[in-house]
């Protein structure tokens, strides 16, 4: 028997969103629930179609910004371990932390320690100028992993304003992802790709199964990449990038492709 194939998953916005991006009807299905445990997102009947392919055709591994805490607030039952924190962590299928990247992530963070301590305060001050901030930092496993912004008022969007002030040296240990009001601000170590890099050479050495990937955001492209088929949601971030860069592209030449 041919083994299940391997997919990885990014969750929120590619199989379900919050009830602000997406009002909730009757053929909705409760997908998350808040810290005070309401409910908080949920899955169109195609996303639970789609979920229930998935769970029953692979081993499904989520990739996701959440932390484990967060993750489990997920009402989907995930079997085969988990990615974690942008990449910061990883779940074996025990659903316990991997030691071995753990010690990877403690060891470069300890190196970024005092960078990571004053970003947030950085960032409160850059946002004067332009609007309402609060900002904290993400820790788990007895660590810092990386740093967050979220505008108070969801518009006019004004994060992007910000990242011209960033110093040299932050640009220079992180990179930045942007998704609407939200802000984050990650060390390089802590990847995404990365951690499913990881994952796949630790878990599936042999390199035997099928593997898969779905995301909806651009910070989503690169573990994609480490998959030997890959989708997006219509409408996401990520197909909208694709859509208008094929057209600037096709634009720019006159033909689709290259010689």
């Amino acid at each position: 028997m041919n083994p299940k194939p391997l997919i990885f998953v990014d969750l929120d916005d590619t199989l379900f969103q919050t009830n602000r991006k997406s009002p909730p009807t009757p053929l909705h299905k409760i997908a998350t629930l808040d810290q005070f445990g309401e409910p908080l997102s949920y899955m169109l009947p195609k996303q639970q179609i789609f979920v229930n392919w998935l769970l029953a055709s692979a081993d499904v591994i989520p990739v996701t910004a959440r932390s484990v805490a967060g993750l489990q607030r997920v009402h989907l039952p995930f079997l085969h371990g988990a990615v974690c924190s942008h990449g910061g962590t990883i779940l074996a299928a025990d659903q316990q932390v991997d030691q071995e990247w753990l010690a990877i992530q403690h060891k470069a963070a300890a190196e970024l320690d005092e960078l990571l301590d004053e970003l947030p305060a950085l960032l409160l001050d850059y946002a004067k100028p332009f609007g309402s901030i609060r900002t904290w930092t993400m820790q788990e496993n007895g660590g810092k992993i990386y740093t967050v912004a979220k505008q108070n008022d969801p518009a006019p969007l004004f994060l992007h304003q910000m990242i011209e002030q960033l110093p040299a040296e932050v640009l220079e240990h992180c990179y930045v992802h942007i998704n609407g009001n939200n802000l984050a601000i990650l060390p390089k170590f802590v990847s995404k790709q990365k951690a499913v890099e990881f994952f796949i050479n630790k878990y599936d050495p042999n390199r035997e199964r099928a593997i898969l990937g779905w995301g909806d955001s651009l910070s989503d492209a690169g573990f994609l990449g480490c998959c030997d088929w890959f989708g997006m949601p219509k409408n996401s971030q990520l197909d909208k990038f694709l859509v208008q860069n094929l057209a600037q592209d096709h634009q720019a030449k006159g033909y689709l492709g290259h010689v």
